[in-house]
């Protein structure tokens, strides 16, 4: 989230209630599974919220895939 910030001046929040992130600059929810910078600020919000990891891989997991030829 503070890389967004940094990169395009844009302001984000994320809701612990549904653990979306809102982009208040692009007035839109961004897809904290598909863009990989937020994979950290999300899974740790939601290990917060449900005591376990999230069912997306994480990107520790991504670079041992890609690492692993799988």
């Amino acid at each position: 989230m503070l890389e967004h910030y940094q990169k395009v001046n844009h302001c984000l929040a994320l809701s612990y209630s549904d653990l979306s992130i809102w982009c208040f600059s692009c007035d839109a929810y961004l897809d904290a599974q598909a863009i990989l910078q937020l994979h950290p600020v999300y899974e740790t919000a939601y290990i917060l919220k449900f005591g376990q990891a999230p069912p997306f891989p994480t990107t520790d997991n991504q670079a041992e895939a890609s690492t692993s030829g799988n």
